[in-house]
């Protein structure tokens, strides 16, 4: 299910609730869950009729060791215009009743929230609390416990990402930049004050080689914006007026999203020492995040540093976002092996199986793919880059340590509110509004969103 992420209008959401609610009993009866007990219906992302890599697994896995119970997939395919009919039938099928029995999403591009007010998730507490054979010392608990909502275990995240930045030691020496450890992110933008001044498209100077997510910006601060459960909303405060002063900053220093991206503007641009910070995904969270100190050693000839974004009242803390969540259907047949489904999603075996994003959150499978690197990879010579590929750093090593023990917080992203707050506070950063105004703005849109 890994794809870009940036998708989901509110309107969308919105319409597909009411329509899925209103016209369940006209098209229930071609919803496409079956009736067999022993048959488990999941929808699932496929290309040329091939399962996608990380549902693939754990079906394969699912059918090895529960052979007599039966699985329905539902295929839709990526090369037809899948991934967002499967995104929408997904939420609309489950909300009207049928649909899956396994809900399998990511969270940026299906709406978590609507699942959990539907009241259509199974709690799977209950479930976790009986199986004496669930180890629930192999996961974080604020990962594991990441779906929780009203007292109830609504899903469970698959893997989880840090926002975090890739830079050098060498840039940042030259540009008298210091972060310390337990930087604020004030302070951590006030570091770079000296920089941003400078920061120029006329000299070709960036804060960051592309648009950094202000969804991402605002989870990694471990500001709450929005309480859902008792819908307040907390813009109106000195902690939010200053990440968007912050975001400001690096709005402003930055190029602007475009149309196609190569996901690895952050390497050129240390590259050629055009931009101080990288964000690629495939480096800082990806399918390249142990070859990254040596990509950036061979390229360029410096030390790579790399480190999640600083908190607002910093203290180093590790936030993380959910990826991929998975949970079960209230109205399936067969709870049992709903609930073996997302057992064996969860497994150490399945949680190394060709995966492309790290990290996973079982704990045992993180030492797996970590030592795969040191025991398979290191000495090799990455064709694609033209580097030797060396053995992690020791504070590479501090900082996987952190990110995969330590997490403080874990953020689950709602697009929908992302997308209000960069539509209503724009204005404002391109010096079209002032503050109170594009706040005023975003408050009242935020309020009608979450009492829907």
């Amino acid at each position: 299910m890994k794809m870009s992420k940036k998708r989901l209008a509110i309107i969308g959401v919105v319409i597909v609730i009411i329509v899925a609610i209103g016209m369940y009993p006209v098209f229930s009866k071609k919803l496409l869950r079956s009736s067999d007990p022993n048959t488990l219906t999941i929808y699932a992302l496929a290309y040329n009729g091939k399962l996608n890599y990380d549902i693939e697994a754990i079906v394969n896995g699912f059918k090895q060791k529960y052979p007599n119970i039966k699985l329905n997939i539902v295929k839709f395919n990526l090369d037809g215009g899948g991934y967002e009919k499967y995104n929408e039938k997904i939420l609309s099928d489950t909300l009207a009743g049928g649909g899956p029995d396994i809900i399998y999403f990511n969270p940026e591009e299906t709406n978590a929230r609507a699942f959990q007010k539907s009241g259509m998730l199974e709690d799977l507490k209950p479930y976790i609390e009986k199986d004496k054979d669930f180890n629930k010392e192999d996961y974080n608990s604020k990962l594991l416990n990441a779906g929780m909502y009203k007292g109830k275990l609504t899903f469970i995240p698959t893997d989880y990402c840090i926002p975090s930045y890739i830079t050098t030691k060498e840039l940042l020496d030259k540009n008298n930049i210091k972060i310390t450890e337990n930087i604020s992110q004030n302070d951590f933008m006030q570091s770079l004050s000296g920089y941003i001044s400078n920061a120029k498209s006329s000299n070709g100077k960036t804060l960051f080689a592309k648009s950094l997510n202000i969804g991402d910006f605002i989870a990694s601060s471990g500001f709450e914006c929005v309480d859902y459960e008792n819908k307040k909303m907390y813009f109106d405060t000195k902690e939010f007026k200053d990440i968007m002063e912050n975001y400001k900053k690096i709005y402003n220093s930055t190029p602007k999203p475009a149309t196609s991206e190569s996901g690895e503007e952050g390497l050129q641009g240390i590259k050629n020492r055009s931009t101080l910070f990288s964000t690629d995904q495939s480096y800082t969270c990806g399918v390249e995040f142990f070859e990254s100190e040596s990509t950036i050693k061979g390229l360029t000839g410096q030390t790579q540093v790399i480190n999640s974004f600083p908190t607002y009242n910093g203290g180093n803390k590790t936030i993380a976002i959910a990826e991929d969540l998975i949970g079960m259907s209230k109205t399936t047949l067969n709870k049992k092996a709903a609930y073996d489904f997302i057992k064996i999603a969860l497994s150490e075996k399945i949680q190394c199986d060709n995966r492309g994003y790290t990290p996973p959150i079982n704990k045992k499978s993180q030492i797996d793919i970590k030592n795969k690197y040191l025991n398979e990879e290191v000495g090799k010579n990455d064709k694609e880059n033209k580097v030797i590929l060396n053995k992690l750093s020791d504070d590479f090593n501090k900082y996987y340590d952190r990110v995969t023990n330590n997490i403080d917080e874990v953020r689950i992203l709602d697009t929908n509110v992302d997308k209000l707050i960069k539509e209503c506070m724009t204005p404002y950063f391109e010096n079209k509004s002032s503050y109170d105004s594009a706040l005023k703005t975003l408050e009242n849109k935020v309020k009608l969103y979450i009492n829907e």
